[in-house]
C-alpha cells in the first residue's frame, strides 16, 4: 500500500522496499507504482521525471536540461549524467544587444528585448531527454517503452491543476500572447486555470500531442527526440524565428556520462560523498568542516553566524574564480575558514585567491560577481529503494515555463538556458560556441561504508544552495531524521547582497543576536518567498529501512511502500 504525505507538517515516510521523494504528489506515486512493478530505482526515477512535466509544468520538461546522479548497487557504480546547459555551436560572445546598466538575470548587463531569457534566441540545446534514456540503458532494468506508459496515459487523459501551477501560469500569464501555443497549452478557455476546491475538482490540463512526442520517445528512445522528424520541427521552429539551435545541434548532442570512482569522492565528517557536479558543495562543506557545529547545535545564534558568513564567503569566491580547481581544496577551505570571525559579521567580503593552492596558471581575468535571483521553476527527484540504488535528479526548463517558445505538434516547451552565461564578450562566464557554464548542478549523495545513505537536492536557484547545505549539516551534524531536517528553518547569504536572509520561524533571540554581530537581517517567510530552496531527500539507514521527506511548505509529494 502507498504511504503518501502532501500536508503543510508531515511525518517522515518510511518503508522497505521503496521510496520517492518529488516536487509533486503524482510524481511520487508514479515512481512507487513503478518500483512495485519490479523496476528499481532508476526506472522509478525515469518515469516519475516524464510525469513531472505534466504535473509540474513550467518547472521542467523535455525541451530543458538537468543533472542525474545515479547508484546501481549490484555493479557498486555511481554515475554523473550531465545534461546542463550547453549553447548552440553558433553561439558568439556578442550574439545579444546589450543595453545601459543591469538587473537582469542574474543581475547581469540588461539585453534588448531581454533575447537572452526570452524567446528563439535564448534555447540552448536540450539535454533531459539524453540523459533520462542514458541513465535506464546504463542503470535501469525496465525497457523505455514501459517507464513511459504512466506519463503517456496521463498525458492523455489530463492532470488536475493544483494552486502551485495555477499560481505559476497566472504569474506569467502576460506572455501568453506572444507565445499563443503556450497559452493553447496551459489555459483554459483563455483563462488562467483553476485548481480544485473541497466541493468540486479543478481544471484538467489535456497533452494530446506531447503524448504522440513520448510515445515516439518510447518506440524510439533519444534518437527519436535528437534526430529525425521532432528534431527537424524544433530546429524550423527556432530558425523561423530568428534563433541559433540547428538540427545538427540536436543530432550531434550526447548526454555527458562520467563513472565516479572512489578517489573522485569528497568526504565530510569522514563520510565520503559525490556534490553531483556542485564545486560551490564542495567548497561549502570544505569550510564548515573546521567549526564544530555538533557542539553548537541547530538552534544557536553562532551556527546560524557560520552557515552566513561561509556561504557568503563561497559564493563570493566561487564567481571571482568560476573554474578554478584550488577552490575544492582542503587547504584552500582551511584558509577561508580562517578569516570567518565567531563574533562579528563580515561586510565587504573580497574573494580568496586559489592560486596557490593549484598547479595552474592565475586567470588573467577575475569575475566581478553576480547577483542571485530568486524563484524556484525547478524540480528535483530523489528515489532510493532495498537493494541500495538511487537516483537524484534536478531538470529545469530555466524561468518558468523557460523561453516561452513551444514548438508545434509537439506540446514540447523549449528551456531558456542561453541566460546561464553572461551577455559581455570577454568574461568567464561568456557565450561560445558549444560552450558550458562552469560545473554547479548540485545532486549530492553520500555513502556510509561504500552504500549510499542519503541523497538530497532543492530547487530555487542559487538559493536552492541553502536548503541541500542546510539539510546535510541537520542530518550528518545533528543526527536529524531527514524530515525534521527538512523543517528546521534556514538562513542564506550572498555578499553581494551584504544582507543576512533568515526565515522568520527563527527565534527572536537568535535574530537579536546576529543582529548585535552586525549582520543586516532580513526576515522572510520560507512558504511565500521560496527563499531558502525547497528540498526532497530519502535516505537509507543501518537497518536497511527507508525513508522520504520533502519540504511541507510547497506541494511537494513523499511515497513509499
Amino acid at each position: 500500500m502507498i504511504q503518501s504525505r502532501i500536508e503543510f507538517t508531515r511525518e517522515e515516510v518510511v518503508a522497505e522496499n521503496g521510496v520517492v521523494a518529488g516536487g509533486h504528489d503524482l510524481v511520487a506515486q508514479v515512481g512507487v507504482e513503478i518500483m512495485q512493478q519490479g523496476g528499481n530505482a532508476v526506472d522509478a526515477g525515469v518515469a516519475a521525471a516524464f510525469v513531472a512535466q505534466l504535473a509540474e509544468p513550467g518547472m521542467c520538461g523535455v525541451g530543458g536540461n538537468g543533472i542525474i546522479l545515479a547508484h546501481r548497487a549490484d555493479k557498486s557504480e555511481t554515475t554523473v549524467l550531465d545534461d546542463t546547459t550547453v549553447a548552440p555551436a553558433a553561439a558568439t560572445p556578442d550574439m545579444f544587444e546589450l543595453l545601459p546598466g543591469s538587473g537582469g538575470f542574474y543581475g547581469w548587463e540588461n539585453v534588448r528585448d531581454n533575447a537572452n531569457i526570452i524567446g528563439h534566441k535564448s534555447v540552448a540545446i536540450p539535454g533531459t531527454v539524453a540523459g533520462l534514456c542514458a541513465v535506464l540503458e546504463r542503470h535501469g532494468t525496465m525497457r523505455i517503452k514501459d517507464v513511459l506508459a504512466p506519463a503517456i496515459e496521463l498525458a492523455e487523459n489530463g492532470v488536475e491543476v493544483d494552486a502551485r501551477t495555477a499560481v505559476v501560469i497566472a504569474r506569467t500569464i502576460k506572455h501568453f500572447r506572444r507565445f499563443p501555443l503556450l497559452g493553447a497549452l496551459y489555459l483554459v478557455d483563455g483563462l488562467s486555470p483553476t485548481p480544485g476546491t473541497f466541493w468540486a475538482p479543478g481544471n484538467k490540463l489535456v497533452y494530446p500531442e506531447l503524448a504522440d512526442t513520448y510515445r515516439a520517445i518510447a518506440e524510439g528512445g533519444a534518437d527519436a527526440f535528437y534526430k529525425g522528424r521532432i528534431a527537424e520541427v524544433i530546429a524550423a521552429e527556432i530558425a523561423r524565428h530568428g534563433g541559433i539551435l540547428t538540427y545538427e545541434d540536436l543530432a550531434s548532442y550526447r548526454s555527458d556520462v562520467r563513472d565516479l570512482q572512489a578517489e573522485n569522492l569528497g568526504e565530510y565528517r569522514g563520510l565520503r560523498y559525490t556534490p553531483g557536479d556542485s564545486t560551490f558543495l564542495t567548497q561549502t562543506l570544505n569550510i564548515l568542516e573546521h567549526f564544530d557545529l555538533p557542539s553548537l547545535g541547530p538552534d544557536s545564534p553562532i551556527y546560524r553566524h557560520v552557515m552566513l558568513e561561509t556561504m557568503k564567503r563561497a559564493w563570493v569566491n566561487y564567481f571571482a574564480f568560476p573554474r578554478e580547481p584550488g577552490l575544492l581544496t582542503k587547504e584552500y577551505a582551511g584558509a577561508v575558514a580562517g578569516l570567518i570571525r565567531l563574533d562579528k559579521a563580515s561586510h565587504d567580503v573580497k574573494p580568496v585567491h586559489p592560486w596557490s593552492y593549484q598547479d595552474d596558471e592565475p586567470p588573467k581575468q577575475g569575475h566581478r560577481g553576480a547577483k542571485s535571483v530568486g524563484g524556484h521553476d525547478t524540480t528535483t527527484l530523489a528515489v532510493a529503494d532495498s537493494k541500495g540504488n538511487v537516483f537524484n535528479m534536478l531538470t529545469s526548463l530555466g524561468n518558468a515555463f523557460g523561453s516561452y517558445v513551444v514548438i508545434p505538434g509537439t506540446g514540447i516547451v523549449m528551456n531558456d538556458h542561453m541566460c546561464n552565461f553572461e551577455p559581455v564578450p570577454g568574461r568567464p562566464l561568456s557565450l561560445g560556441p558549444n560552450r558550458r557554464p562552469p560545473r554547479g548542478a548540485h545532486v549530492p549523495v553520500f555513502f556510509r561504508a561504500g552504500k549510499p545513505f542519503l541523497a538530497v537536492d532543492a530547487p530555487g536557484a542559487r538559493r536552492s544552495m541553502s536548503g541541500v547545505v542546510h539539510v546535510l549539516v541537520h542530518c550528518i551534524d545533528f543526527k536529524m531524521g531527514i524530515q525534521e531536517a527538512i523543517e528546521a528553518p534556514r538562513v542564506w547569504a550572498e555578499a553581494l547582497y551584504d544582507e543576512a536572509f533568515l526565515d522568520s520561524r527563527i527565534p527572536e533571540p537568535v535574530q537579536r543576536a546576529l543582529a548585535d554581530m552586525g549582520h543586516r537581517i532580513v526576515t522572510m517567510d520560507a512558504a511565500t518567498s521560496g527563499g531558502f530552496g525547497r528540498p526532497t531527500a530519502v535516505s537509507i539507514d543501518p537497518s536497511g529501512k527507508l525513508h522520504a521527506g520533502a519540504d511541507p511548505l510547497y506541494n511537494t509529494g513523499v511515497a513509499g511502500f
